[in-house]
């Protein structure tokens, strides 16, 4: 199991700091519809009309996640 700080690098590594949701999906590699849900309670800012998403933030839940499975 990754530690967070590894989650964090591997997304910044590939994406950067900031991601769209675009990018979260592939990421994570869900469909539209799953990462919608799964995106739905990590903070995100508006940038024009689209929503960004700090890596640290994707990382904590999918960290969270990980917790939850195991």
């Amino acid at each position: 199991m990754a530690k967070k700080t590894e989650i964090t690098a591997d997304i910044r590594s590939m994406f950067g700091n900031v991601l769209s949701e675009n990018q979260a999906r592939k990421y994570l590699g869900m469909g539209v519809e799953q990462t919608k849900q799964f995106l739905s309670d990590v903070p995100f800012f508006q940038e024009e009309r689209k929503k960004r998403y700090l890596a640290i933030d994707l990382a904590r839940k999918i960290y969270e996640r990980q917790q939850t499975v195991y």
